[in-house]
């Protein structure tokens, strides 16, 4: 999981960015286990979709630069986010790509049922994505406009 092992990597630059600040201190932040910060600094832990939010959010940084998928930082100012799977529909209709075909390329038909009922995706099927549809992770999730 390349994606996994470039966030662990941009997590551990950003905490030391802060004055180096330990996993706990990120955890305390987060509302999450000092182990669950730790799991996603060694890459052995997929994120969902809210914690890397958080983690964008804390950070003042956009997904697409935290899950390393831009060297450039573009700022994101944090605002509600509409449900996933409604803005991933939004941006499948701009684009003209049916659920069809990306449940054939990307991910299997059952996620859209998953996250049509509320479920929260993955950081790294989000990216998937987003790579997929060539839009940012910000976009695809309705947190930027570009």
């Amino acid at each position: 999981m390349e994606i996994m092992s470039k966030l662990s990597e941009r997590l551990e630059e950003l905490m030391f960015d802060c004055g180096q600040m330990k996993s706990e201190a990120l955890a305390k932040a987060l509302n999450v286990q000092g182990s669950t910060v730790r799991s996603w600094m060694s890459g052995k832990r997929d994120i969902t979709l809210a914690n890397a939010v958080k983690l964008a959010d804390f950070f003042e940084c956009s997904m697409d630069y935290l899950a390393g998928m831009s060297e450039v930082d573009r700022k994101v100012t944090s605002r509600p986010l509409p449900p996933f799977y409604e803005n991933l529909r939004k941006v499948m209709a701009e684009l003209g790509v049916s659920r069809y075909r990306v449940a054939k390329d990307v991910v299997a038909d059952i996620f859209f049922t998953k996250w049509a009922n509320g479920g929260m995706p993955m950081l790294y099927t989000v990216c998937k994505l987003a790579q997929y549809l060539g839009v940012s992770v910000d976009y695809l999730i309705g947190r930027a406009d570009y």
